[in-house]
């Protein structure tokens, strides 16, 4: 096989943006709950997890631009049919 191959978009962010998500999921999304598992506000909690879906949504996006201006279909995305 050729070409490149692209991580998940969960498992391209950092570790600390990837243990807040684990522990948002554990949580079932409680920001309440987060905020006393960090041992801040709920507003800064709330605040971390607008820049955690920014940042996801810019790698997500980044990934699609690549894969669009990918005219010879070097990359080969896992999980996507590549038809």
């Amino acid at each position: 096989m050729h070409g490149g191959y692209l991580l998940p978009a969960l498992s391209r962010l950092g570790s600390e943006d990837q243990r807040f998500a684990i522990a948002f999921i554990f949580y079932s999304g409680s920001l309440k709950r987060m905020a006393k598992l960090y041992g801040v506000s709920y507003p800064t909690v709330r605040n971390r997890l607008d820049d955690l879906i920014a940042r996801l949504e810019a790698t997500v996006e980044s990934h699609e631009n690549d894969t669009a201006h990918n005219a010879h279909g070097d990359d080969i995305d896992v999980g996507e049919d590549n038809e």
